[in-house]
């Protein structure tokens, strides 16, 4: 017998509160996906020259934000929450 409502939990990373109607127990925070400075939506990170013209650092980013510059860099991936 599956419970009725609404299960939460709160995001590890951004501390927002998520819910999700039950049977849910798992869910995935969208936080990863927003620049830490403006809070505008970042664009994927896709390299398009060589390796070498990049800084060390700059193979483990996954999105990037280009309001600033220098652009933000976000190495941040999705983050998992336990619903209960």
């Amino acid at each position: 017998m599956s419970e009725v409502g609404s299960a939460c939990g709160v995001c590890s990373q951004c501390s927002k509160e998520i819910c999700r109607p039950r049977p849910a127990d798992l869910a995935v925070c969208d936080c990863w996906e927003y620049c830490r400075i403006c809070g505008r939506r970042m664009d994927v990170f896709t390299p398009d020259l060589s390796p070498g013209s990049y800084e060390k650092d700059d193979m483990y980013v996954v999105r990037i934000c280009t309001h600033h510059t220098p652009p933000y860099k976000s190495k941040l991936k999705p983050v998992e929450v336990r619903l209960s």
